[in-house]
This record gives structure tokens, sequence and C-alpha cells, in this order.
């Protein structure tokens, strides 16, 4: 299992298309920080004159971290693509046409489908992660711009720790019953309905709480707004519960 996670990463790391991904990424959130901590700034700038004070620092970081969030929309693609990378045939119209014929290789492998699949998850997930912590160190500005309290930080971390395998294996479930174009974008309308809905202040959508609970967006407003719902929590149990769910359909499915 353990060679299974260094494989996808390495194919991961080796793959000029992930490393552009990844790369325009952090590209995008260091420019949106810089320029929303000299906006804000310049906001709290004219607060001081004619209004109360603007905290630079909180709300500089409540963007960033809502915009880190937004970079796990791209967890659905790595999921799919990781199932499919094994499957080549010779088709040379396949997107995944010249990627390295490993799916004999795990089926004979004494690697149950538990494990292959959970090396998998694991797999993307740390990718991704390693994505989000490449943005610690604008984390450490904090120190001179002030922003937010680390129990707010970790609880933050906590609800994106959960959610990132949660849209792995929605991508990965959807992976093993439909093409890989298809899976994407069901995985995509899935994500955006989970994100949004609870947010439209149209009925029933906003007087379902369950959706409020299912969103990983709004329980990251919850926490940076200093919410006391505890809404964060209900958020990591019932996603972590549905991704275990999803996990044993798709070890379901491959057997």
């Amino acid at each position: 299992m353990f060679a299974l996670i260094l494989k996808d990463l390495r194919s991961f790391t080796n793959t000029r298309k992930y490393l552009i991904i990844q790369f325009v990424i952090l590209s995008v959130l260091v420019f949106l920080f810089f320029i929303a901590t000299v906006e804000f700034y310049a906001q709290g700038m004219d607060s001081q004159r004619d209004g109360p004070l603007i905290d630079v620092g909180k709300r500089t970081y409540t963007l960033f971290i809502v915009c880190i969030y937004f970079t796990l929309f791209i967890v659905p693609r790595h999921a799919v693509d990781s199932i499919y990378m094994e499957r080549i045939g010779t088709n040379k119209n396949s997107p995944y046409f010249g990627s390295n014929n490993n799916e004999t290789l795990l089926v004979l492998t004494p690697l149950g489908n538990s494990k292959i699949l959970g090396g998998k998850l694991t797999a993307v997930v740390i990718w991704m992660l390693w994505g989000i912590l490449l943005t610690v160190p604008f984390f450490a500005l904090s120190i001179y711009m002030g922003g937010l309290p680390i129990r707010q930080l970790l609880r933050c971390f906590a609800v994106l720790l959960v959610c990132c395998p949660f849209f792995t294996m929605i991508g990965m479930g959807l992976a093993l019953w439909n093409p890989p174009i298809r899976a994407k974008s069901i995985s995509y309308g899935i994500i955006l309905a989970f994100t949004f809905l609870p947010m439209l202040p149209i009925t029933p959508f906003a007087d379902i709480q369950m959706l409020a609970v299912l969103s990983p967006l709004s329980a990251l407003l919850s926490i940076l707004q200093s919410d006391t719902t505890y809404l964060w929590m209900w958020n990591i149990c019932v996603n972590f519960v549905l991704t275990l769910l999803l996990f044993l359909l798709s070890v379901r499915r491959l057997s």
C-alpha cells in the first residue's frame, strides 16, 4: 500500500499538468493575499478619519482561508485521474493514453481492494494538503499585521482536513461508475451544491439546517465569524461519516 501511495505521488510530481495546476493555484493565492492586504490597509487608513477601525489582518486572512477552500475544487479532477491512470488501452484518443499500465500489476498483487482504494485516496489527500501547507509562511505574517487566533486557524484546518478526503471520495466513487468526463462533471455539481445551496436566501434551501451542516464553506464562515453554534464540529462529523460510507461503497464496487 505504501508503494502504491508513492507511485501515485510520483505520478503527480512527474506530470507537468499537475505541477502547472499547483503553480497557478499558489500564484493566484499569493496575488490575492497581497492585493487584499493593500486594499484592506487602504480602507483602514480611511476609516481612521471617517469611522470605526478596520481589522486588516482578520479581513485579509478570512478572505485568504476562503480562497484556500476554493482551491479544493480541483480535488475531484485528481481523484478521477488517480482511478483512470491505471487504464490505458490502445485508444490514442483517450486522455489517459501514455500513462503507466499498472492495472494488471495491481490485480496480481496481494493488496485488497480496500488497500488499493485507500492508497489512492491517501496519495490525493497528501498531494492537496501539501499545496495547502505551502501557504503556511503567509500566516507567519500575522505577527506583523494581526489576524486570527491560533484556535480559529486550527479549526479551519480541521474542516479542510476532513473536506479534502470527502471531495476525493466523491470523485473516486463517481469514477468507478462513470466515464472520466462525466465523473468530473457530476463531482463538481455535487460539490457546488454542497457549498452554495445553504447560502441561497430562498426557501426551502435557507430553512434546511442539514444543508448548512454539509457545507464546508458554511463551517469555515462560522469559525471565522466566531459563531458559537459549533457548526464546524457537526460538519466534520457528518463529512467524516459520508467519506467512510463512500469508501465502503467504492470498495464494494471494486470487488
